[in-house]
């Protein structure tokens, strides 16, 4: 009986169907049919729950307009079970004996959140999290700690309605999310220069004629006069251009010279270069700095003509920092050093254009606020070595070593990086104070009698004493350390 009752609603159900869809049409095709809407009434349930109803008088027949949201089951002919299936919405009639509408309204089968719920509180225990249904649409809210924390919950939320589904996110962090992220870049560069010649000028002059050699640096530029003995230019007038460098001299003086000296030169040095790039970002965001410049690279088109593209190079850095739930900090952080070079440089239509000597790195680490770690090993090591020879005497075994100069060069340097993040909240903008505060332009009093470069400013004594402090914990900042 109960499985004719279905049949019976199903055949009505679809004559109701086409009735509300085509009520235009049916008006006009038959003026003596009644559209029966059902009531304005809502029976809300949850999938795989339902709801026992008592009707007010004997029902003949009971149905549903789509079996697959709801369902219903009838105990006798005035108690009806209706429950949810799937998530959606349809119609529920109750007629009687007499084709009269005993009880109808508008099933609305929502998501069961309760397992869900649950789930939010074995998780997250100390979390108030909450999901409810919304037009069809899973809405979480409630506060959280960290991003992850919210990332788990709608991670959560979207297993459970499915790749079909829709998750609103309206959780709200309640930690601070901002990251302060301080980089130290260390580059220490070492030179090498050894340097071992044998330098000669000589020149004879006779006539109004002179010939000269030389190899090596300068050594003299004057001689001792063979009369008067003051010194003397040795070419004085009608000098020539030289003729394969210093190798060759035609000038007119009537005099000899030869001079000799030995260079012997160890040199040592050391570069330091320190930067200290400083930036806050909020969590799951990205930042980057760059200290440095752009150069133009010339490019040819099709056409012929050459358009420039700029080319960063310095001191920059990428990081992208999220703070976890345990208070710890994800750092994704990419530094690079980089400098112009000639190796490599190549020539664009006449345009020389230099090549980068850069060094890199790229880690994700995890760390406490205001813990730190360091990149090292970037060690870039170059050797040069030149010589320069008389030819012909230079080559000459043994004794060619007087006639030539042999120079050695080499340079180490090597890349420390250090990263330390924080978790910082900003703060009030009266808190604030720049370095521009407070001064006064000097006047010639300051400048020339007390050799100052500023002038004090009774008005606002705070940069005088905070100066006068020296560093301490205590210090304006643009952030608040956590």
């Amino acid at each position: 009986m109960r499985k004719a009752l279905r049949q019976a609603g199903l055949i009505t159900a679809t004559g109701l169907l086409l009735s509300v869809a085509t009520p235009a049409l049916s008006s006009d095709i038959n003026q003596g049919a009644d559209i029966i809407p059902p009531a304005e009434t809502i029976l809300p349930l949850e999938a795989s729950k339902g709801k026992l109803i008592r009707l007010s008088r004997p029902a003949t027949e009971v149905f549903v307009v789509d079996a697959s949201v709801a369902d219903v089951q009838v105990k006798s002919n005035h108690l009806i079970y209706v429950f949810g299936k799937t998530p959606g919405e349809t119609t529920l009639y109750a007629m009687d004996e007499n084709d009269q509408t005993i009880y109808s309204t508008t099933v609305q089968v929502t998501r069961n959140l309760n397992s869900l719920n649950s789930s939010f509180a074995q998780l997250l225990p100390d979390r108030d999290i909450r999901a409810r249904m919304l037009g069809g649409v899973i809405v979480i809210d409630g506060a959280v700690a960290s991003p992850e924390e919210a990332d788990t919950a709608e991670s959560l939320a979207r297993a459970t309605v499915g790749e079909e589904g829709q998750v609103l996110n309206k959780l709200k962090i309640t930690q601070p999310t901002q990251v302060n992220l301080r980089v130290r870049v260390a580059e220490v560069s070492r030179s090498v220069l050894k340097e071992l010649g044998f330098n000669w000028e000589g020149g004879f002059f006779k006539s109004g004629w002179g010939i000269g050699l030389a190899q090596g640096r300068d050594i003299v530029e004057t001689i001792a006069d063979p009369i008067t003995g003051l010194p003397t230019k040795i070419f004085t007038s009608g000098e020539a251009p030289s003729i394969y460098g210093d190798i060759v001299d035609i000038g007119s003086n009537h005099v000899l010279d030869l001079n000799y000296a030995i260079d012997a030169l160890d040199n040592n040095g050391m570069i330091t270069v320190l930067a200290e790039p400083n930036l806050t970002a909020m969590s799951g965001e990205s930042a980057n700095f760059l200290a440095g410049g752009e150069f133009p690279v010339p490019i040819p088109n099709r056409n012929g003509n050459i358009a420039i593209e700029y080319k960063q190079f310095g001191v920059r850095l990428d990081f992208s920092p999220t703070v976890l739930n345990t208070g710890r900090i994800s750092v994704h952080v990419r530094p690079e050093v980089s400098e112009l070079s000639s190796a490599g440089a190549i020539v664009i239509q006449g345009i020389s254009v230099p090549a980068l000597s850069s060094r890199k790195a790229e880690t994700t680490v995890e760390l406490g606020s205001g813990e730190s770690f360091a990149i090292a090993g970037l060690i870039q090591n170059t050797t040069t070595q030149a010589a320069d020879k008389i030819p012909g005497l230079g080559d000459i075994p043994i004794l060619g070593a007087l006639f030539k100069s042999e120079q050695f060069k080499r340079n180490e340097s090597e890349l420390l990086i250090v990263v330390t993040p924080y978790v910082v909240r900003p703060v009030s903008d009266r808190q604030l104070s720049l370095p521009t505060d407070g001064f006064v332009a000097p006047g010639d009093m300051e400048r020339y009698l007390k050799n100052r470069q500023w002038k004090p400013n009774v008005a606002n004594k705070a940069g005088k004493s905070d100066a006068a402090q020296g560093p301490s914990r205590k210090q304006r900042a643009g952030f608040q350390l956590k």
